[in-house]
């Protein structure tokens, strides 16, 4: 019998168990789900209601609601579910919609591989509408962001600013283009959120992390101060723009 064929069966044989009262395998199972899965979503559920608390309170803070990675559309639908209420806002998804990239050096981990994290367009739109976002406020944004975040995409959406930016895109390579991309949607009030904040360890030198860095050194005009965090989430509020900042949000027409 081959290793795979073997795996299979043991796979089998611990769904089966895992169904069973009082054996290890259901005692694991009911733990995974009630504790550890429900940790998760609350701290999910606690960071978009205070978004949406520190956005009304301080509103009106009007514009897009931007999503960079949205695989399986889980953040996109609590994103309407805490914003549609009380927000006019629009709702952006920027995917490859392919899974994720090529994984470079500085972004090698165990659980990062090309392709891994793939929810197709169609599924995502199918997914976010059944949870009752109209396709009216739903836009996307397909391909690899050294492809797709460009000044076209840019137009496309300006003059109108970002109310929310949610970055879930795991890797350094493909958060640096996002925050280059996102600055000129910039304003008071702008909430940017780092999903994947403590990956790599919490390594200051990798992942989104570095990036904001980087970002914020060369951007020392723009600030901002921190925001709600989670054991995986990290945000920060934009509080001023300093004037290159507002000269470079606009963004410059070809034909003039």
């Amino acid at each position: 019998m081959n290793s795979r064929v073997l795996m299979s069966i043991k796979q089998v044989c611990w769904r089966i168990a895992s169904r069973v009262p009082l054996t290890r395998q259901y005692k694991q199972r009911t733990w995974v789900t009630d504790e550890y899965m429900r940790f998760a979503h609350d701290n999910m559920r606690s960071l978009f209601l205070s978004i949406a608390r520190f956005a009304h309170i301080n509103r009106p803070i009007e514009g897009y609601y931007f999503e960079f990675g949205s695989h399986e559309a889980r953040t996109m639908r609590l994103a309407w579910r805490h914003f549609e209420h009380l927000f006019k806002w629009d709702f952006v998804a920027f995917d490859s919609f392919e899974g994720l990239p090529e994984i470079e050096a500085i972004d090698r981990q165990e659980i990062w591989q090309k392709g891994r994290l793939h929810t197709t367009e169609e599924e995502f739109v199918r997914i976010v509408t059944r949870a009752g976002m109209p396709h009216s406020r739903l836009h996307t944004v397909k391909g690899f962001y050294d492809q797709s975040l460009n000044v076209e995409s840019q137009r496309k959406f300006l003059p109108r600013k970002a109310a929310v930016v949610y970055i879930d895109c795991d890797l350094y390579k493909s958060t640096v283009p996002v925050l280059h991309f996102i600055k000129p949607f910039l304003q008071i009030g702008t909430v940017i959120v780092f999903d994947d904040w403590n990956c790599f360890c919490g390594d200051p030198e990798r992942g989104e992390r570095r990036a904001w860095q980087e970002f914020r050194e060369a951007n020392s005009d723009l600030r901002f101060v921190e925001f709600v965090a989670t054991n995986e989430a990290q945000s920060f509020i934009c509080t001023g723009l300093g004037a290159r900042a507002a000269q470079d949000q606009q963004i410059p027409n070809p034909t003039s």
